[in-house]
């Protein structure tokens, strides 16, 4: 269990940068290892009334890409040391589910024909995203469980900003059903894996008291930062 009863300290850019950065690369390794090697007989994903009336919308590929740099964005903020090592605990924990349920449960959502008459921006976007991902992995949707445990630390280490954060996840999450990468239990099944990954680290995000004296603590090094008077 983490303890935020003293001073914490702050952990480098440099340090942050490369920790996600290895992060990202092997969740993405991960990924797409077992995305392009999907069963001929793995679950064909159908999708629901809401779904369907969410409908597919080309143009949402853009927000569905600020979906996935969201959570390396809000990582790499995350400066102090306790709070994002607890994230990026919380993150493992959730990867290594959702890897479990993608080999135990493997999904595939067939896509749809893309629209003629995309622009040459739009159109390269979504030749890079299907270059990428093959219509497997649906059940849970890495794309929302990831955000999730991400933005509990950002919201751990800046709490004023928190209904930002929230706001963003809940706005773009959505595009995973526009853009046909997920369905809607999908999402769901994101959200869980996330939760039980902030439940089984015991992420200060859950305990209000650890997070008061999280803030208390950066503000005290803030405050001994400071030159002092002669």
């Amino acid at each position: 269990m983490t303890a935020f009863s003293a001073p914490s300290s702050f952990i480098k850019f440099s340090r942050r940068a490369g920790i996600v950065a290895t992060a990202v690369a092997v969740n993405g390794a991960v990924y797409l290892a077992i995305n392009n090697r999907q069963p001929p007989d793995s679950v064909v994903v159908t999708p629901s009334t809401l779904d369907s009336a969410l409908g597919l919308h080309a143009w949402t590929i853009w927000p569905y890409w600020l979906l996935l740099a969201l959570a390396p964005a809000m990582a790499l903020s995350i400066r102090d040391r306790r709070i994002f090592v607890a994230t990026m605990r919380s993150y493992v924990v959730a990867l290594a589910l959702n890897v479990a349920l993608w080999l135990a449960i493997p999904t595939r959502l067939p896509r749809a024909a893309l629209p003629d008459g995309l622009d040459a921006a739009t159109a390269a976007a979504w030749r890079l995203l299907l270059a990428l991902d093959a219509p497997g992995n649906c059940f849970p949707s890495g794309h929302v469980t990831l955000p999730i445990v991400i933005a509990a630390g950002f919201a751990t280490q800046y709490p004023r900003l928190a209904p930002f954060a929230w706001f963003a996840i809940a706005a773009l999450v959505p595009t995973v059903i526009t853009t046909g990468q997920h369905v809607a239990i999908d999402i769901l099944g994101g959200i869980a894996t996330a939760l039980i990954g902030l439940v089984l680290t015991r992420h200060p995000f859950l305990r209000r008291g650890g997070v008061d004296a999280a803030l208390l603590a950066n503000q005290r090094n803030a405050t001994d930062a400071r030159p002092q008077a002669p």
